[in-house]
């Protein structure tokens, strides 16, 4: 049997005891994080790093669709998308179309046919912007937010379930991290 990787972690407990009196596995660990990952590190371990955490990201995003599926289908909304653009037109009285397309950071075409789709099913209405006359304007209408309303709940549980391993504080710094990476 070969013992590289278990020497390995033997020679990095020995560094840490070196300079730290601390002997809790949690202290190690973050000490360890830092070393191996740190931006200095001289491995490539950042490159994995990186991928991991797209993975990761990448991963959540498919699992949250493919739980909010199930809900939609028995619903005319089609996509979280259009879930998204009923949801942020019922916190605001109306957004120019590209605005909301832009705001969920999609191609003009796949947001252009979002708003159609919405349209269609008179879940939304548009209407000229009066600030720019070649600008359309698009608003929930009492049918969009009776959909809305009806899917809320049921969306809203997948949510919290989602994020419920995670403390208030964890879920505050998760989101700050988050916003660096939109950034």
């Amino acid at each position: 049997m070969d013992y590289t990787l278990f020497k390995k972690i033997i020679e990095l407990v020995e560094v840490y005891q070196e300079g730290h009196s601390s002997e809790k596995v949690e202290d190690f660990t973050i000490w360890l994080n830092n070393t191996l990952f740190s931006a200095n590190s001289e491995d490539d371990h950042s490159t994995h790093a990186e991928l991991v955490l797209a993975f990761k990201l990448m991963y959540l995003n498919k699992e949250l669709k493919k739980q909010t599926k199930s809900i939609l289908s028995k619903s005319r909304i089609s996509s979280i998308d259009e879930y998204s653009f009923l949801l942020h037109l019922d916190y605001q009285e109306s957004f120019r179309k590209m605005e909301i397309v832009e705001m969920h950071n999609l191609e003009a075409p796949t947001g252009i046919e979002i708003i159609k789709r919405l349209l269609k099913n008179e879940f939304t209405e548009e209407f000229p912007d009066k600030e720019d006359k070649r600008a359309k304007r698009i608003k929930i209408t009492k049918k969009g937010l009776a959909e809305l309303n009806t899917l809320k709940p049921k969306i809203d549980e997948i949510f919290t379930k989602f994020s419920e391993p995670l403390s208030l504080n964890e879920k505050i710094q998760f989101s700050g991290i988050l916003d660096k990476l939109i950034e």
